[in-house]
């Protein structure tokens, strides 16, 4: 990989990071970053992963920066129709890449787990309070959903990148990189 795709990794990462930082929504924060790095403007797409943040709908079920980065790969590589069974397959198996990576470095991809590990304790991200109370310490975290949200953006980004180099069909349907 050239030293221009590991700058995009790296922006891409960062951007997630600090959108988790700044705006909270992990899955948002994460799917937003990797469109902008890769030059895709898509509102509904990003509106549709509002459902994910904070472990699919403040649940703290898989985590939302995982979430995102899935729903990124799938917008480049999954199927356009439900017809389109080999595409489906061949971006699962992208997908499936992802999520063991992540999993991987994490131990695994459960939001409330992931708190557990990072935090010392599991957040209720229904409860306002709890939220609120997360959020504040995200910031002075040495290490916290935003590294967690940057992590998964950084694994997308290079997937993305593998897909992109392999000349997959969606490569003309993206910004020139």
């Amino acid at each position: 990989m050239d030293e221009y795709y590991n700058e995009i990794i790296e922006a891409v990462a960062e951007m997630a990071n600090h959108n988790e930082a700044e705006y909270h929504l992990c899955s948002q924060g994460t799917l937003a970053a990797l469109m902008t790095g890769f030059g895709i403007h898509n509102p509904d797409v990003l509106r549709s992963s509002t459902a994910f943040a904070g472990g699919c709908v403040r649940r703290g079920n898989i985590c939302g920066g995982l979430a995102g980065a899935l729903m990124f790969l799938g917008l480049l590589v999954g199927r356009d129709d439900l017809e389109m069974k080999d595409q489906a397959f061949r971006g699962m198996g992208y997908m499936d890449k992802l999520f063991n990576k992540f999993e991987e470095k994490y131990g695994t991809v459960i939001c409330k787990e992931i708190h557990e590990k990072l935090y010392g304790r599991v957040f209720d991200l229904t409860d306002e309070k709890q939220r609120d109370e997360l959020h504040d310490i995200m910031v002075d975290a040495e290490e916290g959903c935003p590294d967690v949200c940057g992590e998964a953006a950084r694994f997308a980004a290079e997937i993305a990148i593998e897909i992109l180099e392999a000349g997959h069909p969606f490569a003309n349907s993206i910004a020139r990189i």
